[in-house]
């Protein structure tokens, strides 16, 4: 009997702040005067859109992250295309020629597009309704599922790229002939628009898949979409049981509690006043989402740094 078919997927990525190439200032999203946000779109679209020293965005980001996502299609075989989920440019292929930029959904840094889950979403919402660097190609996931309702679609994304990118999901899911072939390979952290899309990869996982918890989302995507092409059948259930079984049976990760970059108190504060602009109110969720991210911080201290940050938006 012949093997199933995995027939054509789309794998979407989030795309990294490290990159191969120099910025220039004038594409650091930081760098804008403007605030009105229609005003500051236009300008960022209008310096992306000059010539410069344009390259593929397979070869434009780098680091661990990128150095495994770019090789998922191989996972799944010659059906699979590897796209971009970029803050900077919006869903690009991953051969698009790009100019070296940068900007990011996280929340608390220079070169974000917002502070609010509202400010986010309106910036993917205009990426997506922009021509882009390739007029005519997908700009949103829902566009993927419209041209492919046939296809399977995986988005491998970080927190705060699903914040910016909910209600886009959810229409693409729509589109698709078989909602159970769009998954989103993420933190597992519930209570979201996309709760039913997700596979959620705990950090547990790690002692699994090895790397850093920068990386993990990815590896365990790589891990997990191997599996799936030699059963030949694209299913997000599937990927779910198959996620949930991993968790139960990987081995404990004697460093998961000693790894992340360790911050400094006025970074943590940043981290807790943007995730409080965005309407997330517990210290535990925030902490989990600060370790997740690759950062660290002790439970006490940062428990201390929530309550005074509470305390000091209540007084503004």
């Amino acid at each position: 009997m012949p093997k199933p078919t995995m027939g054509p997927v789309h794998i979407v990525v989030t795309c990294t702040n490290r990159k191969r190439h120099p910025v220039p200032a004038r594409l650091h999203l930081g760098d804008l005067q403007e605030r009105r946000p229609d005003a500051r779109f236009a300008v960022w679209t209008r310096r992306l859109s000059t010539d410069g020293p344009a390259v593929p965005a397979i070869d434009l980001y780098g680091g661990e992250h990128w150095r495994i996502a770019r090789d998922l299609p191989a996972q799944i075989g010659d059906a699979a295309q590897l796209w971009v989920c970029s803050a900077g440019y919006g869903l690009v292929a991953a051969e698009t020629r790009l100019n070296p930029y940068s900007a990011t959904f996280s929340p608390g840094v220079a070169d974000s597009v917002g502070k609010t889950t509202g400010q986010v979403r309106d910036w993917w919402r205009r990426l997506t309704t922009w021509a882009g660097p390739e007029p005519g190609r997908p700009r949103s996931f829902a566009d993927l599922a419209r041209r492919d309702p046939g296809a399977s679609v995986v988005a491998v994304l970080s927190d705060a790229y699903i914040r910016a990118c909910a209600d886009d999901l959810c229409d693409a899911a729509d589109l698709l002939d078989d909602s159970d072939r769009f998954a989103v390979i993420g933190p597992a952290t519930r209570g979201r628009d996309i709760d039913d899309l997700l596979v959620p990869v705990g950090a547990g996982l790690r002692a699994l898949v090895g790397g850093s918890l920068q990386a993990l989302h990815v590896r365990v995507a790589a891990h997990l979409l191997s599996s799936m092409e030699r059963q030949g059948r694209f299913s997000r259930a599937w990927l779910v049981d198959a996620a949930r079984e991993a968790a139960d049976t990987a081995p404990a990760d004697p460093s998961r509690r000693t790894g992340g970059i360790r911050l400094s108190d006025p970074e943590v504060q940043s981290f807790i006043r943007a995730e409080l602009a965005l309407g997330v109110a517990s210290a535990t969720v925030l902490l989990r989402r600060l370790r997740e991210s690759g950062r660290s911080c002790g439970q006490a201290r940062f428990k201390q740094l929530f309550v005074e940050s509470v305390v000091a938006e209540a007084q503004t």
